[in-house]
């Protein structure tokens, strides 16, 4: 099963002003990172108003979008962190050597392409 989606409205970082459809995950860690917001979350109008951040929680919003921004590129590119290594003691698996043949190794079509016999005429 996919995981389910949410949009998000991104306030800091490179997406900045952009609506982005993430994960549910890094929709809630966004929020709470303070650096996107719900698109879609209508006040209630006796709710609480959330108080101004401070210039240190702007700071720590703005690397945190940096940092998911990052992620998403390196994924993007494939040059994330590398996977773990096994546990000593693993058997390694090794790329299956080709035939020795002629022409290095076997395709799926193996028989020449013969064309097709011309029609007879009545």
């Amino acid at each position: 099963m996919p995981d389910e989606t949410r949009q998000i409205q991104v306030l800091l970082g490179p997406y900045r002003d952009h609506r982005l459809t993430v994960s549910s995950a890094d929709a809630d860690a966004a929020i709470n990172s303070h650096w996107a917001i719900d698109p879609f979350h209508v006040a209630d109008p006796d709710e609480e108003p959330h108080p101004p951040l401070s210039e240190a929680e702007r700071t720590a919003a703005l690397e945190a979008a940096q940092t998911w921004a990052q992620a998403q590129w390196d994924a993007a590119q494939g040059t994330g962190t590398p996977p773990e290594p096994p546990p000593e003691g693993t058997p390694v698996r090794r790329d299956v050597k080709p035939e020795d043949r002629p022409g290095g190794y076997a395709t799926r079509h193996t028989s020449p392409v013969t064309p097709p016999a011309p029609k007879r005429e009545r």
